[in-house]
């Protein structure tokens, strides 16, 4: 049964609850419990703030173990998600229905500590309420991107079904991002603390959350839209299978690499900003804001050139112009050009691959989960998506890790110094690195293979 409109346009509403409940958890957890040296921060102390064994603060320990088994979460999600036999038809949708309030309901109490003085039970307290929040997430995630590889019946339809995700994401983001103002707001409107207005903008969030994650669950018929039957994989033969998909493992690579060399850019863009163009802090957030509202608006042009060109052609012209992007910015600041403009450019530039890989990959990973179904007449959508869910938050981990420490480049040693070695421009040649071998990987997916397989009658 093809897709009514309506339910394209519900299906992304599970990805915007998904990023909107998220939010706080993923991007602003350190702005709540970090107090930085000489900041005049709004919220109390809950948790140590020194280092321990001379290396990690507590938050940063929690954030690191959480994403740890967030990535772990994903393939065992997947693999559950596809041995599931359903009941009345609710294969993925149960998983997804049973992580809606725990979702919604730890999104909010991550963020409330019990005590104001007890380091270490609210340390333990934040600890299991994150990963339990991360458990429960990819619960949701992984079944609901396998979803989209089972009721896209085209690659068409599924490309359309991205590209709305890829627009829902954005502006949950931006509405997450606004969470600390309208807590200020607040504040001080009904007179209460920030912490206090905080907390009650993510309740806020986590109800509307909570309602657009269900309603896929409702309104999709998920035994009329779907075909797929429980798969009997063991967890190792299951992860096997998915690896025997030479087109797969190409393109993870491919991606892989270059989403850790996308976060090294992204992560360092206000340092090369203040750093190699010498401009001030403010003109860097203002360079971010246009990074993010030109990938908005690139979604639907995205969309359109990978129906006339394809999705692997699309991909490496996103892999040249990040290149591009990363050849210019070795040498920002030194073109006969003011430096806002190189700003501006540098943006424009990095924003085109940023907007191809938020809309391609989910669409991509489904024609493969499909054309893997037409050849071995095992649907393992569940596996495929956590296993690329499993390698994205990987890199992103090793990219958060990394960065710090590379930024440190040049202040450690007097050589470095003089040789004008900054840790800006080692980001800048190890992202060169990593781009140009995923783009090289690129090549190991052959599409007009997979199509062959897609045009094969279920």
């Amino acid at each position: 049964m093809a897709l009514s409109r309506g339910k394209k346009l519900l299906f992304p509403l599970g990805q915007f609850g998904l990023v909107l409940s998220s939010y706080g958890v993923l991007r602003q957890f350190s702005d709540f419990y970090v107090s930085r040296p000489g900041s005049d921060s709004v919220f109390p102390v809950h948790l140590y703030q020194g280092y321990l064994f001379g290396l990690f603060t507590v938050a940063g320990l929690i954030i690191a173990l959480s994403r740890i088994v967030d990535a772990c979460a994903c393939l065992c999600a997947g693999w559950l998600s596809d041995r599931f036999s359903p009941v009345r038809g609710f294969r993925r949708t149960g998983f997804m229905a049973f992580s809606v309030l725990p979702v919604a309901l730890f999104s909010v109490l991550v963020f409330t500590p019990p005590t104001q003085e007890l380091y270490r039970l609210n340390s333990v307290f934040v600890l299991v309420l994150s990963l339990l929040f991360f458990v429960f997430l990819s619960l949701y995630t992984v079944p609901y991107l396998a979803l989209l590889a089972e009721i896209g019946r085209s690659p068409r339809v599924r490309m359309q079904l991205s590209t709305l995700m890829a627009c829902a994401t954005a502006f949950a983001s931006l509405l997450g991002n606004r969470a600390f103002t309208f807590g200020a707001l607040f504040s001080s409107r009904f007179g209460m603390s920030m912490e206090a207005g905080y907390r009650a903008v993510l309740a806020v969030f986590a109800l509307l959350s909570a309602v657009c994650m269900l309603l896929p669950v409702l309104f999709l018929n998920e035994s009329a839209e779907t075909v797929a039957s429980p798969v009997r994989d063991s967890f190792q033969d299951a992860v096997s299978a998915v690896f025997h998909d030479s087109h797969f493992k190409h393109y993870l690579i491919a991606d892989i690499l270059y989403r850790v060399s996308s976060a090294f850019i992204v992560y360092g863009f206000s340092y090369y900003v203040t750093g190699l163009l010498s401009l001030p802090q403010e003109s860097g957030a203002f360079l971010l804001l246009v990074i993010f509202f030109a990938n908005l608006a690139l979604y639907i042009p995205v969309y359109v050139v990978s129906q006339r060109l394809g999705k692997r052609k699309i991909l490496f012209i996103a892999f040249f112009m990040f290149m591009l992007f990363i050849a210019g910015g070795a040498f920002a600041g030194k073109y006969p050009i003011s430096a806002m403009s190189q700003g501006y450019l540098f943006a424009f530039l990095l924003a085109i691959p940023l907007s191809v890989f938020s809309v391609v990959p989910n669409a991509l990973i489904s024609d493969l989960a499909v054309a893997s179904e037409r050849k071995t007449g095992v649907f393992r959508s569940g596996m495929y998506f956590g296993i690329h869910g499993f390698a994205t938050r990987s890199a992103q981990l090793a990219a958060v890790v990394l960065v710090p420490l590379l930024l440190r480049i040049g202040s450690a040693s007097e050589f470095a110094r003089r040789a004008g070695i900054t840790g800006m421009r080692v980001t800048l040649v190890l992202a060169a690195v990593f781009s140009l071998t995923g783009f090289l990987f690129l090549f190991g997916y052959h599409e007009k293979e997979v199509s062959v397989l897609l045009e094969k009658n279920p």
